[in-house]
């Protein structure tokens, strides 16, 4: 959050107000007090009280006079304290609000405007919509290099949030100089918790561009770094240690990943309770481990868990749901308890279906896992007539030659062999060989 009174011509003005109305510096003194404290509960993470202090103070705010800087900027801070709360749909209309607010008083470019574009953008990237994430982060940026030092923490600040976005995307040789500049800026203070955030953003780099060394070393710094700032505690720390478990987890480094992997879930459910976003995709975490260890049982106990939470919190339609219905189907299905497999991935298809429509990709997946299913569990019949519609889809969202159509073809072929169909069982499958061989 924001010094308070960081505009001067503002700060002025509201002492000008003063002689004008003798209540007015009570509202001030409660406003500033409430502020402070909810200043210090956001940073050291404790959000739920924050935003009671928040909620009062735009209660006060809403008194104030329309062109009085602090309504914004408390709607603002709530906002933020929202998204880290995973409130998503209370925060964004803040942010909105706060926009046309900000706009309304200083015009089209302002650094307060530039900060609620980042954290609007940053909400958005919370949802893995980059699409919307891109065009805000790009004029925070834009704005804030014309406004501000060209080596100020603002600046780092949107340089860091767009390499993250394009990392995220793929767009690896756009990230990383927007990284490292961020980096560079950020350091000149020493060790602080943004010079953490961005070397948690070039691990996550490094990892997906095949620097293992430097990935490894860039998560341990910044878990070292956090660990020194805002503590053992926060959920900061937990976010940079589980991306250093999940390296030591891509290695096969089970022992290493799992104490850690624990260690987070435990801090966000002291931080957020047991029912936030992150308590959820920790469990998902630990599940896929677990996975990743044949400990098939404890897996699916994760995954029950995760899959509870999830739909308690998106709601049983939602289409976040498929990724988690499927990975529990896959491991039913690979036990003695594939009867428990099958209701999960015809969720899956519901939910993705209805979410996304008859031929979207995802759907093609969830329909190649109820196929699986039904070749081992020798229902062929239904196993054709499930890969016929997946093929269909597969093929037409990534084109005749992708690997997850190859993948389609050999279940389909496995399927025509269970109905003794062998002649076009061995057509499919050399057309899956010629896709296989041409990768």
């Amino acid at each position: 959050m924001r010094p308070p009174y960081a505009r001067l011509p503002l700060f002025i003005s509201l002492f000008a107000t003063v002689t004008s109305n003798q209540l007015w510096p009570s509202t001030f003194e409660i406003w500033k007090a409430n502020d402070q404290a909810a200043a210090a509960a956001s940073k050291v993470a404790h959000f739920a009280d924050a935003e009671k202090l928040l909620l009062a103070n735009e209660k006060l705010a809403e008194t104030f006079p329309p062109n009085d800087a602090r309504l914004p900027r408390t709607i603002f801070d709530l906002a933020q304290v929202y998204r880290a709360e995973g409130k998503y749909s209370d925060a964004l209309p803040l942010y909105e609000r706060a926009m046309q607010t900000y706009t309304n008083l200083y015009g089209p470019e302002s650094p307060e405007l530039a900060e609620t574009l980042d954290g609007e953008a940053e909400l958005f990237k919370s949802l893995n919509d980059y699409t919307h994430a891109e065009p805000l982060l790009l004029k925070s940026l834009e704005l804030r290099q014309k406004l501000l030092a060209a080596d100020s923490g603002e600046v780092a600040q949107s340089k860091n949030d767009l390499g993250e976005l394009y990392a995220a995307t793929g767009a690896f040789d756009k990230a990383e100089p927007l990284l490292l500049e961020a980096l560079t800026i950020r350091g000149k203070a020493g060790e602080t918790a943004e010079v953490a955030q961005s070397l948690e953003a070039l691990g996550t780099l490094y990892g997906r561009t095949g620097r293992a060394q430097q990935a490894e070393q860039s998560f341990r710094e910044a878990v070292s770094v956090f660990g020194k700032t805002v503590g053992g505690e926060h959920p900061d720390y937990a976010n940079a240690l589980e991306n250093l478990a999940l390296y030591c987890q891509s290695r096969h480094d089970f022992a290493t990943a799992e104490p850690l992997l624990n260690r987070v879930l435990e801090i966000r459910m002291t931080v957020f309770g047991p029912e936030h976003r992150d308590v959820a995709t920790s469990l998902d975490t630990l599940a896929a481990l677990k996975r990743a260890e044949h400990k098939a049982q404890e897996a699916a106990a994760l995954y029950e868990q995760a899959l509870a939470l999830w739909q308690k919190i998106l709601g049983p339609d939602s289409p976040d749901l498929a990724a988690d219905l499927n990975n529990l189907g896959a491991i039913y299905e690979s036990t003695r308890e594939k009867e428990k497999a099958e209701p999960l991935f015809l969720h899956a298809i519901a939910v993705d279906e209805k979410a996304l429509g008859p031929e979207s990709p995802e759907l093609g997946t969830d329909l190649n896992n109820l196929g699986l299913l039904y070749v081992f569990s020798k229902r062929y019949g239904e196993a054709q007539q499930i890969y016929e519609r997946a093929l269909a889809i597969r093929i037409k969202g990534w084109g005749e030659t992708d690997p997850a159509v190859a993948e389609t073809l050999n279940g389909y072929a496995a399927a025509l062999r269970g109905l003794h169909r062998d002649a076009e069982a061995k057509q499919m499958e050399g057309r899956a060989a010629e896709i296989t061989n041409r990768k």
